[in-house]
């Protein structure tokens, strides 16, 4: 086979030798190929008390060892299945190793019970993978390869877990899976879509995984502090309703489409470090502190060009961030009618004197009126008057621009009033600049008294 030489048995050989090894055998297997279809039913086979060793052993046909009970360790190493392999519903009560081997058909280990360590590390899977209702002792999936999907569904992992640098080319599927011990999903690449959704983890680290689609946690639970950190989130990344039982850390990740945090509950700091290019949802978040500081990795980055950042009903005891990386990014949903970001603006400004960030609040409280003008009706006197508030003196914030736009009006209505009749304007243009400025401040009795136009225009500009 492929120039080598193999020696030659047969599954019916095979399945004898396991139906009568003594217990506490060990059964070894080594550059052996096995030809016909193996079923445990058909052969009547439901225990196997012997060590079982393959190594570089190729089986030519269908694997089905289902509801098997495997007292002894079972070891297969470099072994290629042709067909499917089938441990559903096996129990195993030693250790398991499926150690770079190749499975060229569908794997299944549905409702399998592993009370030892079940190592799958550098096995290569070409169709999908199902493993829902497994038990696992402690499992190691490190360098796992799986061009179609993967179902991990309602499994329980009562020892550690190890995802590291494995790779979901198809669906991944862990919804309701509950990790009672730290798992690790380090490097690994999740190239279709991927569900955590009521997921309970222990102890979670995401760091540098890449999930290529969409991916949601909805309603998962992490009992501490989560890493999230260089994680690109290549679509959505859907975080509702999620539990961080001690925060959770999102340093340097990259969310390239829309990322989801709405009604999220931390008890912990919540450290959202990252890159949002699209836009970023927290309404209804609920957490002591919300750090919205860029990483130290992309200091210059936070929210993309034109990426929104929704923060209605957002509960925070302190928000660590910068207004000139959130400025011109505060939105609203699109299903909503009204204006109603001035809440989310006031938020914002009192976290910023709260910081003594005195700069960040006034340049928060303008982009507020300004936004509060651009949405009012064109026939509503509130919009002009905002106009002339910000035209005059940056809603109340430049003292420069005030005293310019004082400087201005008086000299204008000076030089209206020097345009006006010669019998009804004060005389001269130094005597109705005085005038003009007695106006504006309306100090007293002026001097000079207006007649005729020139009240009209005097009542105008007091």
């Amino acid at each position: 086979i492929a120039g080598r030489d193999f020696a030659l048995i047969t599954a019916a050989e095979l399945l004898d030798l396991l139906n009568t090894a003594a217990p506490g055998a060990h059964l070894v297997l080594r550059a052996t190929a096995v030809e016909g279809r193996i079923s445990s039913l058909a052969a009547d086979l439901d225990t196997v008390a012997a060590t079982l060793e393959f190594s570089d052993v190729r089986f030519l046909d269908e694997v089905l060892l289902t509801q098997v009970v495997f007292s002894m360790p079972v070891t297969f190493q470099r072994t290629t299945f042709a067909g499917d392999l089938s441990l559903a519903e096996a129990r195993f009560q030693r250790e398991f190793a499926l150690r770079e081997c190749q499975v060229d058909g569908k794997t299944n280990f549905r409702d399998a019970r592993f009370a030892a360590v079940a190592d799958f590390t550098g096995s290569q899977l070409a169709a999908s993978f199902n493993g829902a209702g497994a038990r696992f002792a402690a499992a190691a999936f490190t360098r796992l390869r799986c061009r179609g999907g993967a179902y991990l569904e309602n499994v329980r992992f009562a020892g550690p877990a190890d995802f590291s640098e494995a790779v979901f080319g198809g669906v991944a599927s862990f919804k309701d899976a509950h990790w009672e011990a730290p798992v690790t999903f380090v490097g690994t690449r999740l190239i279709g879509r991927s569900f955590f959704w009521k997921a309970h983890f222990a102890a979670a680290d995401f760091s540098r995984a890449r999930f290529a689609r969409d991916t949601s946690f909805k309603q998962a639970e992490f009992a501490s502090h989560p890493t999230f950190a260089g994680v690109t989130f290549g679509r959505a990344a859907h975080f509702e309703q999620v539990r961080f039982d001690a925060g959770a850390t999102f340093d340097g990740s990259a969310f390239a489409g829309p990322a989801v945090f709405a009604g999220t509950h931390s008890r912990g700091d919540l450290m959202l470090n990252a890159i949002f290019r699209t836009s970023l949802d927290l309404r209804h978040l609920v957490a002591p502190v919300l750090d919205l500081r860029p990483s130290a990795a992309a200091p210059d980055s936070l929210l993309g060009q034109g990426a929104g950042l929704l923060l209605q009903n957002a509960r925070l005891d302190r928000l660590f961030a910068s207004w000139d990386h959130l400025r011109g990014h505060l939105a609203q949903p699109e299903e909503q009618s009204g204006y109603e970001l001035d809440r989310v603006y006031a938020v914002l400004r009192h976290n910023f004197l709260r910081a003594g960030m005195e700069g960040d609040a006034r340049a928060c409280h303008v982009e507020s009126l300004d936004q509060r003008r651009r949405h009012l009706p064109w026939t509503a006197f509130e919009r002009y008057a905002l106009s002339v508030f910000g035209l005059t003196s940056g809603y109340g914030t430049d003292l420069q621009r005030l005293a310019l736009t004082a400087v201005v009006w008086v000299a204008l209505l000076a030089l209206l009033y020097r345009w006006m009749p010669p019998a009804e304007r004060p005389f001269g243009f130094v005597e109705c600049l005085a005038f003009s400025l007695h106006t504006f401040l309306n100090t007293g009795a002026a001097a000079v008294r207006a007649e005729g136009k020139v009240r009209f225009l005097a009542l105008f500009q007091a």
